[in-house]
């Protein structure tokens, strides 16, 4: 290739920018490669806002005096559940008055969004093209229940009073409450209304609707080291990290976006295989059914040593299992063949 040969023709530069900023965004999408009304981007805007909105309630009724930290968190949570629970009941109304039947599985991300006919701001062709909804109801029912979870700890998270005492600067608190918040809209804008292409992906196709979840699990991780700094005796180090942890989380939606965080389902078999051979002693799987397997029976044994009473019977117990689950024992159906064989 030479130096004027660009990395990306037109189409395919028309193409990325639509699609990337969908992706840093959550989902939301703001360009589209035909004309649209503008209730279409209103309606986006107002659902990526959306818990913002209940989050700034808490956070304004907290800094009022009006309820402590904790309900004013409770307050915006239901408030972003009941909502989350509404685009759902929205989405199934648009389906089901639409009357389309669509084949099961994820559709194709490298292809061009088709063109959509508005009629109107409720439309169930708009509501479809905003919230496409969920394929599965147990899915229906855990987003709905994280979206709320997520906006209720999110705002507990980034409560002024909190950052206030983190980093000591009215200033700094500002700057890090706004930009956190446009993170945690991202997170739910991803959940609720319509998932994001994600830049790393494990899988294909997504027909578990497993990664609508990934963002908000990265979150929850955030929060789950505050809330350790929270309750516990105060530890320099705890505090540092919180600290750290405030701003690598206003970058995020970049890192997203980048693709330099794993998904969800990459980052579990990848912990549970770390687990399995680094704190259980066995050795890394061929396939995820085997790892799961693997893993499961591993964690039993290590819980049955737990309520083991004598020494001895845990020593025997660990020893026997071990034994065994060092063995193939995939190859005992071919071994118990073959002797069947060698006397046709």
């Amino acid at each position: 290739m030479g130096p004027d040969v660009p990395l990306l023709n037109e189409y395919k530069q028309e193409f990325f920018w639509k699609r990337f900023p969908q992706t840093v965004l959550g989902g939301a999408r703001f360009k589209l490669g035909y004309c649209a009304p503008p209730y279409v981007y209103v309606n986006q805007a107002v659902l990526f806002l959306t818990p913002w909105l209940f989050g700034g309630i808490g956070t304004l009724l907290c800094q009022l005096q009006l309820l402590q930290e904790l309900h004013a968190a409770v307050l915006s949570g239901m408030l972003m559940f009941t909502a989350a629970a509404g685009v759902q009941a929205l989405a199934f109304y648009a389906a089901r008055k639409s009357g389309t039947v669509e084949r099961l599985g994820a559709p194709n991300i490298l292809v061009d969004e088709e063109e959509v006919e508005f009629t109107n701001c409720v439309s169930p062709e708009t509501l479809r093209f905003i919230a496409p909804g969920k394929r599965f109801g147990l899915n229906v029912v855990l987003h709905t229940i994280i979206s709320g979870l997520l906006c209720g700890f999110g705002t507990w998270y980034v409560f002024l009073g909190r950052l206030t005492s983190l980093y000591g600067s009215i200033g700094v608190s500002l700057v890090v409450f706004v930009l956190s918040w446009v993170t945690l809209c991202i997170a739910e804008y991803s959940l609720i209304v319509n998932t994001a292409t994600e830049t790393a992906t494990f899988q294909a196709q997504d027909t578990y609707e497993i990664t609508p979840l990934t963002r908000p699990l990265y979150i929850f991780i955030f929060i789950a080291v505050d809330l350790a700094d929270r309750f516990s005796n105060p530890v320099p180090e705890l505090q540092l990290a919180c600290q750290t942890l405030h701003v690598l989380f206003l970058f995020l939606p970049l890192l997203w976006a980048l693709g330099a965080l794993p998904p969800l389902d990459a980052l579990l078999f990848w912990g549970m295989e770390q687990v399995l051979v680094f704190g259980m002693g066995g050795s890394p799987m061929s396939s995820n059914v085997r790892l799961l397997l693997m893993f499961a029976v591993s964690t039993g044994i290590t819980v049955c040593n737990y309520f083991i009473p004598s020494a001895l019977g845990v020593v025997l117990f660990s020893v026997t299992t071990g034994f065994l689950l060092s063995l193939d024992l995939s190859q005992v159906g071919s071994l118990s063949k073959s002797p069947r064989e060698a006397f046709r």
